[in-house]
């Protein structure tokens, strides 16, 4: 049974502006090291990536119902674009998502289109 649902959108554009102006302290705040260890080294390929792994922590938060606050961080959605794309929900997500009825399961969908990153993720009972 789905409990909760989150829906996001990412320019893949931005991202990669982002990525030149901040480098790995970007990547820093919003991955933990082995998460970030993943990424493809090169543009544009990491861009995507990077892209990916927003849209997908974002629907994560949404559908949980706290955005990246109550002590939910970046680094408590570890997204793995796939496929099959994935979420594992850490820390304070994973505390958050048991306490809605969930095993801190869900599923995850990633897709691009154009110049945009839509991910959706149902968290699941």
């Amino acid at each position: 049974m789905v409990i909760g649902l989150g829906i996001d959108l990412v320019e893949i554009d931005r991202v990669e502006a982002a990525l030149l102006r901040w480098g790995n302290r970007l990547v820093e705040k919003l991955m933990d090291p082995a998460e970030a260890d993943a990424l493809p080294a090169e543009a544009p390929r990491r861009g995507l990536a990077v892209a990916l792994a927003i849209a997908g922590k974002e629907a994560v938060s949404k559908a949980i119902g706290t955005g990246w606050s109550r002590g939910v961080q970046w680094r408590h959605v570890v997204v793995s674009p796939g496929p099959p794309a994935a979420a594992r929900l850490e820390g304070r997500a994973g505390d958050v998502a048991r306490s809605l009825g969930s095993a801190g399961t869900g599923r995850l969908t990633l897709d691009v289109e154009g110049n945009l990153v839509v991910a959706e993720f149902r968290l699941l009972s």
